[in-house]
Parts: C-alpha cells; sequence; structure tokens
C-alpha cells in the first residue's frame, strides 16, 4: 500500500506539470460536442434527442488519444525497468497510473459535460445522471485504455492501435451510458444501466492491471 501512494505521489506532479495538455484534451471535448449544434442548425427537438448520445461521443474521442501515452514515456525514460530493478510493485504502479491519469484527463470531461447541456436543451434533472454515467463509464474506458496501452507498448502508431483495440470493447460501454440518460428523458429509472456500468467497471478493476503488468513485464523482457 505504502508503494502505490508513493507511486501516486509521483503521478500526481507529473500530471501537473503536464496539465496544459490535460485542459488542452478538455477543450478538445468541449469544442467537438458544440460543433454538431451548429452542423445540425436550429432544431430544438432533434438536438434534444442526439444530446445524450453526442456529448458521449464527444467523451470518448476525446479520452482515446491520449491513452497511447499512457505508459509510453516511462517505458522509453527507463522508469518502468528501474521499477523492476528495485523489486517494486508493477501493480501498484499501474493502479497509480490509472488513478492519476483518470483525476486529471478524464474528471475534467466529466465536470464540462454538464454545461454542454445547455447546447442541447436538455432538462437539469439529467445533470447527476449524465455526471454519473460518464465517471462509470470512463473508469471502464480508463481500464480498457490500461490495457490496450500496455499490449501495444513499443509498437509504431500506437495511437491507431490503441483506438482499435479499444473501440468495439467500449460499445457496451456507450450503450449503457446513453441508455441511461435517455431512460431519465423519459421519466425512467436509470438504475439499472448504472448497475451494468459499474459491474463493468468492477470487473475491469480486476483483470485490466493484471493483463497491464503482464503486457509491460513482456514489453520490457522483449526490449
Amino acid at each position: 500500500m505504502r508503494g502505490f501512494f508513493a507511486f501516486l505521489s509521483r503521478e500526481y506532479r507529473l500530471s501537473l506539470a503536464r496539465l496544459g495538455d490535460h485542459l488542452t484534451q478538455s477543450a478538445f471535448f468541449v469544442m467537438l460536442a458544440t460543433l454538431f449544434p451548429l452542423a445540425v442548425g436550429p432544431a430544438p427537438d432533434l438536438l434534444r434527442q442526439l444530446g445524450v448520445s453526442i456529448i458521449w461521443i464527444a467523451a470518448i474521442l476525446s479520452a482515446l488519444p491520449s491513452f497511447d501515452r499512457l505508459f509510453a514515456d516511462d517505458y522509453r525514460g527507463g522508469w518502468l525497468e528501474q521499477i523492476c530493478l528495485s523489486h517494486l510493485s508493477l501493480h501498484a504502479y499501474v493502479l497509480a497510473k490509472i488513478a492519476s491519469w483518470y483525476l486529471f484527463s478524464l474528471v475534467p470531461l466529466i465536470i464540462a459535460a454538464p454545461l454542454l447541456m445547455l447546447f442541447f436543451g436538455l432538462p437539469w434533472m439529467l445533470a447527476w445522471p449524465l455526471i454519473i454515467s460518464l465517471a462509470l463509464g470512463l473508469a471502464a474506458l480508463m481500464l480498457l485504455g490500461a490495457m490496450a496501452s500496455a499490449l501495444t507498448l513499443g509498437a509504431r502508431r500506437t495511437a491507431m492501435l490503441v483506438a482499435l483495440l479499444i473501440l468495439p470493447l467500449a460499445i457496451p460501454i456507450i450503450v449503457f451510458g446513453v441508455m441511461a440518460g435517455q431512460s431519465v428523458l423519459l421519466g425512467q429509472a436509470a438504475s439499472a444501466h448504472f448497475s451494468l456500468l459499474s459491474a463493468l467497471v468492477l470487473f475491469l478493476l480486476v483483470v485490466s492491471p493484471v493483463a497491464a503488468v503482464a503486457a509491460l513485464r513482456s514489453a520490457l523482457e522483449e526490449g
């Protein structure tokens, strides 16, 4: 546990140094989502129908490009090798990396999402369900991203490979997330969709760090 907090402290400092990149990602998310109303034009009913889906797609597309850098800098800089040589826990390192990246890269997207509801004329009663579904869905996406980033470490065109690995697996996340928002708009309970998203997060929380550690060890041995 002590190793996890030591790694988390390091990742926190590194994330602060890269704060500009994370804010740029959030700005891209807002810009991408606001382009849709401009393209659709003055059609408020259509925007209300598509609003939740557009916010979700914009969030996914904004999050994807950063995942290929998750372990790349530490791999090239020799930090991963130092962890193994020092007999420190790679599992703790991966968990700290995931937690820090989620906090600095994805939480700003979740915070910005309710503000985008204004562009689509969505009711404010949708704000908390949207926040909860995005928090769970992006957590699951983050765990998928950690696996994909570790599996493609050292390969060429990693951004494209990571996207190809994640997008098919992210379809259930998008479906459950969008259905949660649509249920609220229809006056129905969204608890079932939240439960499914929570189950995905818990499953990936067990599988993803183990798979990422195995992939990192393989990359270090081959390198």
